[in-house]
């Protein structure tokens, strides 16, 4: 791949049959292709919109599930149900629930006065919010799975020493415990958000990156490249800036985390 982005290569133009052009693709990306810069935008804000709400909500659940033991071995194995689902399977149920003119999702928001229903799936302002809410059906549970095993790995000595001199259980949640769980959400985070960054399924099978490019993340925009353009070159070096930039944040990012729960 990397020898590839270093050449011409190109199944759309037989003059441009893998000659040498150096750093060439590399420039045009970095430089002159908007359209690129663009994606690599939408995706990092989806994984923000994936990641933020996933890791709140994750916490929260987490602790009240902690708490309500008997709830939790209940809940808990259902929680991993939808993760074992894979993608494709995933954007075509939701595709289904989704539908504008059958889709029984799409039918009852209709039915509660929710004009935009019956688009919720072309329509460009709010298609990154609906995929990372479907993003989170699928990934969610696991966070909260990850959350409740950190908790339970953590000493209850400290916390019970906090109600002792008179904490809450709000302020002994977040001083004590949430403080003790910072190192797993970072990794968490971190995890999700490399992993939303890189999403290419689910949203090939529902909007396929449209309305427009809307929805077009940076994986999207390779695999149109290289499979509709058929501009192999350039997008292997696409491939190798965002390996790159993959392999610089996550070296930047693991430095700053401790790995293992605080006792």
């Amino acid at each position: 791949m990397v020898y590839l982005s270093l050449t011409d290569l190109s199944f759309a133009a037989p003059e441009r049959d893998g000659n040498f052009i150096g750093l060439w693709n590399y420039i045009q990306a970095l430089t002159d292709d908007t359209e690129f810069l663009m994606s690599l935008l939408r995706s990092a804000l989806f994984s923000v919109l994936c990641v933020l709400p996933q890791v709140l909500i994750g916490i929260i659940s987490a602790e009240l599930l902690y708490q309500h033991r008997i709830i939790k071995k209940i809940i808990a194995p259902v929680f991993i149900l939808p993760v074992l689902l894979p993608a494709v399977v995933v954007g075509l149920y939701w595709k289904l629930l989704l539908q504008g003119e059958f889709g029984m999702i799409s039918f009852y928001l209709a039915e509660w006065g929710l004009t935009f229903a019956k688009r919720i799936l072309s329509d460009a302002d709010s298609i990154l919010l609906t995929l990372a809410i479907i993003d989170s059906w699928q990934w969610g549970p696991f966070v909260i799975l990850m959350f409740i095993t950190a908790r339970g790995s953590l000493e209850n000595t400290p916390l019970e020493a906090a109600f002792i001199d008179g904490a809450s259980k709000i302020r002994g949640f977040f001083d004590v415990t949430l403080h003790r769980l910072i190192p797993m959400v970072l990794i968490v985070s971190f995890v999700r958000a490399i992993d939303s960054f890189k999403e290419f399924d689910k949203i090939f099978i529902l909007t396929g990156g449209g309305p427009g490019t809307a929805s077009e993340l940076t994986s999207l925009f390779v695999w149109r490249q290289a499979f509709k353009s058929w501009e192999f070159g350039y997008a292997a070096s696409l491939c190798v800036v965002i390996f790159l930039g993959i392999y610089i944040v996550t070296s930047l990012s693991t430095r700053r985390i401790k790995l293992g729960p605080r006792k």
